[in-house]
């Protein structure tokens, strides 16, 4: 149980790591703590420009999306979610369990 509890969390920092290099300019994220909050936003990104589901957003498509050369952004510029972005992002969320992966 500890072993995979483990390379969960591997995985996880993996797929931090990867989203940050590859979506931030410096390759550091925004700073607050938040980085739950700010891989949702990134996943939501890529996917709006890779034509894929949200939750379907792994280390593959990060890597893929670029590789297509998308503008980079610098972590201070980002925005922080306004009231109708977090909405969307609460209404992203619910059912997630229940999404099916294609």
């Amino acid at each position: 149980m500890k072993n995979s509890m483990d390379r969960s969390l591997k995985r996880a920092e993996e797929a931090q790591q990867v989203a940050y290099e590859t979506f931030f300019v410096d390759g550091k994220g925004p700073e607050g703590g938040a980085e739950t909050m700010v891989m949702d936003q990134i996943k939501d990104q890529m996917s709006k420009y890779l034509n894929v589901p949200w939750n379907q957003i792994d280390v593959k498509q990060m890597k893929k999306w670029g590789d297509k050369g998308f503008a980079k952004v610098k972590a201070d510029e980002w925005s922080k979610p306004n009231d109708v972005e977090r909405a969307h992002f609460l209404k992203m969320l619910a059912g997630g369990s229940l999404r099916k992966e294609l």
